[in-house]
């Protein structure tokens, strides 16, 4: 195991922090991080579960958001990991990997979470929630791009990687404001 995935969940607890205290559930430890990392079934299953928190929170974002920079990043999230969504099932199918088709409990918590945050304080709860997601993702991908086993799911990874860095690059200074 190395230090990367546990610093991830160090600074998840943080980031997340605002958006679990409603609801109490962590995010992913450090071993579950690094068979994600690893294990095709494993990685599909977190991959498919962020990707679409990503989505679904963004149709939220929509709804609720007053600012429309937050509105127009939502948009691109929308467009951008529906079709990533598509790719990953079709990497995964190739492989024989049965991706889920819903949240898991700490992505089903941030998205009850963002439901119910007062809407003054929606777009930053979406943007804590986004940079939380894409740092997560980002991890995820990073690792199973070199850890992973090669296949159609590590070439996803891979190819998907650059898109993640450049959502993550662009809600940075967003969650500062």
């Amino acid at each position: 195991m190395t230090l990367k995935p546990i610093a991830l969940t160090v600074a998840l607890l943080f980031i997340a922090a605002p958006l679990t205290a409603q609801t109490d559930v962590s995010p992913p430890s450090a071993d579950e991080m690094q068979s994600a990392m690893t294990t095709p079934q494993a990685f599909a299953e977190r991959a498919a579960s962020s990707n679409l928190f990503e989505i679904q929170s963004s149709q939220l974002a929509l709804e609720r958001a007053r600012s429309v920079e937050v509105r127009a990043f939502a948009e691109k999230m929308i467009a951008d990991h529906t079709a990533a969504g598509e790719q990953m099932r079709a990497a995964a199918t190739e492989e024989g990997v049965t991706p889920v088709e819903a949240l898991m409990p700490d992505h089903q918590a941030q998205l009850e979470n963002l439901n119910t945050s007062d809407l003054a304080d929606f777009d930053a709860a979406y943007l804590g929630a986004q940079l939380a997601a894409h740092t997560e993702a980002v991890e995820l991908f990073e690792g199973y791009s070199t850890q992973g086993p090669g296949g159609a799911l590590r070439t996803f990874a891979t190819e998907t990687l650059p898109k993640l860095q450049d959502h993550l690059a662009e809600v940075e200074p967003m969650s500062e404001v």
